[in-house]
């Protein structure tokens, strides 16, 4: 079996298994405002130019959920995830155009010709992925003024740099405080970079925070 192979193979089972028991529990309590994973708490769309003649892409859709709101405002939906499991699951939402590719992230950003509006990551790909790597491609495929905005956990304690994210998804999340995620941003060419710790809604102070990262492809060219 090859390891891309093995890579799906691992995020269907994460999909199936933790993932699905947070997400399918009560369908109806998410819908947009996930940046932080608790409904109508923190940011919403507001980061994201979305609607009519916008162009939007997700690295790491999952099961479409965030994607299918994007879609639903308008404009142009396109996620991009790794699962087979989980494309498959949001190809079976109805009521909404969304573009879907299984696939990786990176792979996704090598092989695609467009440029979007926006490219967004809630505890996706972002958090998965070499900023080195990965950042720059991204901003490649942002048109000028194009935005990308993406959202994880903070380091736990100690962690820092590439930490093992357990059994169900044998990868490698990207732990870095909010400033240093900045600065890779920079170092990629962003510009107007911005970044937030988001700390849990009330009654659940004891749950992890968020932090968010937003940053813009330059409208002049880069030196």
């Amino acid at each position: 079996m090859t390891q891309h192979a093995t890579e799906e193979d691992a995020w269907d089972a994460y999909g199936d298994g933790r993932q699905a028991r947070l997400w399918d529990r009560d369908p109806s309590r998410f819908h947009w405002a996930q940046w932080t994973g608790h409904p109508d708490h923190g940011p919403q769309l507001e980061l994201l130019p979305t609607g009519p003649g916008t162009s939007v892409l997700d690295l790491g859709c999952g099961k479409g959920r965030n994607l299918s709101h994007v879609a639903a405002r308008g404009g142009r939906a396109v996620g991009v995830d790794l699962s087979g499991n989980q494309i498959k699951s949001a190809r079976g939402l109805s009521g909404v155009r969304m573009e879907l590719h299984q696939t990786d992230a990176a792979t996704f950003l090598d092989t695609c010709s467009e440029e979007f509006d926006a490219i967004y990551s809630v505890f996706g790909a972002v958090w998965f992925t070499d900023p080195e790597v990965l950042l720059p491609k991204i901003r490649r495929r942002l048109k000028p003024g194009g935005v990308l905005v993406f959202s994880h956990r903070p380091p736990d304690g100690g962690e820092y740099g590439p930490v093992l994210h357990g059994e169900e998804a044998p990868a490698m999340r990207r732990c870095y405080p909010d400033a240093v995620w900045e600065g890779h941003l920079r170092v990629a060419g962003f510009v107007d970079v911005s970044s937030w710790i988001i700390a849990p809604p009330p009654g659940k102070e004891g749950m992890v925070q968020t932090v968010i990262v937003r940053g813009t492809r330059s409208t002049q060219p880069r030196k």
